[in-house]
């Protein structure tokens, strides 16, 4: 018996086929809202050094600096706080197996149901139709969410969020450009 060796590449190599994947995903009409997401919403993303700029830091006691402070930060940092929504769902997902295995079983199944092409499932005699499968599917599916837990998890990533964002809108002065970037100051 020979031992098998793993086949070894070379950086040059991953990175090309990275370029390649990356183009088929971007010229796939299917993925065209990907694109889009990356290029307008995370396209803005502000620099780690000025979203957590430890010298910006301070606390307040008036309610008027903290609705200022959500004003600009909320509308300034918005590419910034979708990553930690998005991180808090991913966090809240994988951390859940029922939930985990609940949402590959849906898009499993509405996978299966879209690769028959629009033909009825002949089943003991019955005909079903494609439209009959979805209804049927996504009756099942929402029954399988309620009973993983997924309403919990929804409202576990919105208190998250809500505390951390928020959180984080109210203790940061805005910067010297939310200074200039209402006109000149009227006298």
């Amino acid at each position: 018996m020979s031992a098998k060796t793993a086949p070894s590449f070379n950086p040059e190599q991953i990175a090309s086929a990275a370029s390649t994947a990356a183009t088929a995903v971007a010229s796939d009409p299917r993925f065209g809202f990907l694109h889009r997401l990356r290029n307008e919403r995370f396209g803005q993303l502000r620099p780690l050094s000025e979203f957590f700029d430890r010298h910006r830091f301070s606390l307040t006691t008036s309610f008027q600096t903290i609705s200022q402070r959500w004003s600009y930060n909320l509308q300034y940092f918005q590419s910034n706080y979708s990553i930690i929504v998005l991180a808090l769902s991913i966090y809240a997902v994988i951390t859940s197996p029922l939930l985990l295995f609940t949402i590959a079983f849906i898009f499993g199944g509405f996978y299966l149901i879209s690769r028959q092409g629009g033909q009825p499932l002949t089943i003991g005699g019955s005909v079903i139709s494609p439209s009959t499968m979805y209804a049927f599917y996504g009756g099942a599916s929402l029954i399988l969410l309620l009973f993983s837990g997924a309403t919990g998890a929804i409202f576990w990533i919105i208190g998250a969020a809500a505390v951390i964002i928020l959180g984080h809108a109210a203790m940061l002065e805005p910067g010297l450009e939310g200074d200039f970037a209402s006109g000149p100051v009227q006298v």
